[in-house]
């Protein structure tokens, strides 16, 4: 038998044969939510049709995804699933591309395969804020209103330490947010970020095509860290102890990472996630070599 994180939900691992050989398991600030997020192998096609089906979305998100497969062949796709673990609530896709584009190749593509839209003179100025040479991934919402949205991703090669105020100011001219909207992202950041590359940044694109929120990922979070920045932002005690049952039951002492995200009102909500291998977890009477070792997240599905 497969040790499991509890509440977990098998049926859904069962729908993904292969790809639930690697688990990356997450929670948010929402009471009751909890993700599954897999790197999709094999048969894509096959996978992703099995889930759309068991999950009963209304809409059009599985063509649309397969349409910009098709188009773009991504080096890496990633499957998220919603769940509060009696039905699927929402489901994401995350494509990689093989080399980032530019933000007018990006609109062409997107206007070919999908109704979705995105600001290309936005983009551009995004991506010149953060040194990038384009946007690195993509990922495609649906949920139970059955609507499509878009994110996109950029993976940023700067040292955390040198993103300071003016890459800030720059960033926040980017989005067309007053000069002082980047300075809780600052903040936060510092409070969260363990060093290295300020690595995954994102945002999330309204129906028209602007920009709704940012959301930033720093990697290799420490639990203590993560947990003191929840209690100061006023996550409530129960959410608090469900985030440490889950780090107990998986034995983790840092997260692959935390995602904040952020609109022009600041902090609009958290997720914390856990790389775990179901099947690779030992079996009961089975012998297993253990190590202690610091606590460094095995980073076995890096997005970007």
């Amino acid at each position: 038998m497969t040790l499991l994180p509890p509440l977990l939900p098998a049926a859904v691992l069962a729908l993904l044969g292969e790809s639930a050989a690697n688990v990356e398991y997450s929670i948010d600030h929402r009471q009751g939510v909890q993700g599954i997020t897999v790197p999709l192998r094999g048969d894509v096609g096959t996978a992703l049709a099995r889930v759309a089906a068991a999950a009963r979305l209304p809409g059009t998100w599985l063509s649309t995804v397969q349409r910009l497969i098709a188009a773009m062949l991504p080096n890496a796709i990633l499957l998220r699933i919603d769940t509060d673990g009696r039905r699927i609530g929402a489901l994401t896709a995350y494509l990689r591309f093989p080399q980032e584009p530019a933000a007018p190749a990006l609109q062409a593509l997107l206007g070919a395969t999908s109704r979705l839209q995105v600001r290309p003179d936005t983009l551009a100025a995004l991506a010149q804020a953060l040194g990038c040479p384009g946007a690195r991934g993509i990922g495609i919402r649906t949920g139970a209103e059955g609507d499509q949205r878009l994110a996109v991703y950029f993976r940023v090669e700067r040292d955390v330490h040198g993103f300071g105020a003016a890459a800030l100011q720059q960033l926040a001219g980017a989005l067309g947010w007053p000069d002082d909207a980047c300075g809780p992202i600052a903040r936060d950041l510092r409070a969260l970020h363990p060093g290295g590359s300020v690595g995954v940044i994102g945002v999330d694109v309204a129906d028209d095509g602007d920009i709704a929120a940012l959301k930033c990922d720093p990697a290799n979070v420490p639990l203590a860290r993560a947990l003191t920045f929840l209690q100061q932002q006023g996550a409530s005690p129960e959410r608090i102890d469900a985030c440490l049952s889950l780090c107990r039951a998986l034995r983790a002492r840092t997260l692959s990472y935390v995602g904040v995200k952020y609109d022009r009102s600041g902090l609009a909500g958290w997720r914390l996630y856990f790389s775990y291998r179901p099947h690779g977890a030992a079996r009961n009477g089975q012998p297993a070599l253990l190590i202690d070792t610091p606590g460094t997240a095995a980073l076995r599905m890096p997005h970007y």
